[in-house]
């Protein structure tokens, strides 16, 4: 890891670890600028880690889209980024930091242990379709967690009237950017199939080989795609819409995670 990465990295990993501490703050003591400081210091840290991951790029020469770090490098700037997006077009969203700084925390954390060795781009990594496959991926992974989170948030501010659960976002709030997010992510994660079968084709001569990951992919996307459905066809809302949220982003966990000690051809080109 080159000296300037390792820096911001460390000093964006510093004020993630602060911003979860003053959301935490904010709904245990109910101080709003507690709220405020923990925002702008996950702002702060999303600006650090972008110059991390530019380094990185710079130094390779290429985007970080290789093996674990990388890919925990670049998607949790998507999902912190997506989240920003999130808090700039809905301010009542503010409180989902408590579960996106966490999450960053862990991910870069995980990163890290494997190791982040300076290394060219390798050939199998060098498609365009690769890097929009990837990219869609954290794109989609990180509006299905805020979906998830979301879901959480519903069912615990439908129990509280008062205490720290009653600062959490409306409950209308909560179910509108659950729908928003879970269409968002949908439609990402179809890019993702299609760009990951046209590379698929270019390297190994064929679109689609029933690999684990390819086949979870496909029926993680078609769970969400059940999600829409209930929800927009059959008119599932409230307590059963936010319970189809948390439950659909099972199958999204297993997909990330549950194959990193199988055997595939995804897992001995991300793994390592």
């Amino acid at each position: 890891m080159a000296f300037w990465e390792e820096l911001f990295l460390w000093i964006a990993i510093a004020l993630y670890a602060f911003a979860c501490a003053g959301f935490l703050s904010s709904m245990v003591f109910r101080k709003e600028r507690f709220q405020r400081a923990a925002f702008a210091l996950t702002a702060s840290a999303f600006v650090c880690h972008s110059v991390a991951g530019g380094v990185r790029w710079y130094v390779t020469g290429h985007l970080p889209v290789m093996h674990t770090y990388e890919n925990s490098l670049i998607g949790v700037w998507f999902v912190v980024l997506i989240y920003l997006g999130l808090r700039y077009y809905f301010p009542l969203s503010r409180p989902f930091g408590v579960v996106v700084t966490p999450f960053a925390l862990l991910i870069l954390g995980n990163g890290l242990l494997v190791g982040a060795e300076l290394q060219p781009l390798e050939p199998a990594f060098r498609s365009n379709w690769l890097f929009v496959h990837v990219l869609f991926a954290w794109m989609a992974f990180g509006s299905y967690l805020l979906a998830c989170a979301d879901g959480v948030m519903y069912l615990l501010k439908e129990k509280a009237q008062t205490g720290v659960l009653s600062r959490l976002p409306e409950l209308k709030l909560l179910e509108e950017l659950s729908l928003r997010l879970i269409l968002f992510g949908f439609f990402a994660h179809a890019v993702v199939i299609g760009s990951g079968a046209i590379w698929a084709h270019g390297l190994w001569g064929r679109y689609w080989g029933w690999d684990p990951v390819e086949t979870w992919s496909l029926i993680s996307w078609l769970i969400y795609g059940l999600n829409l459905h209930l929800r927009i066809t059959l008119g599932w809302s409230g307590r059963r819409a936010a319970w189809l949220s948390v439950f659909s982003l099972i199958g999204i966990i297993f997909l990330f995670f549950g194959f990193g000690h199988g055997s595939s051809v995804h897992t001995e080109m991300f793994s390592r």
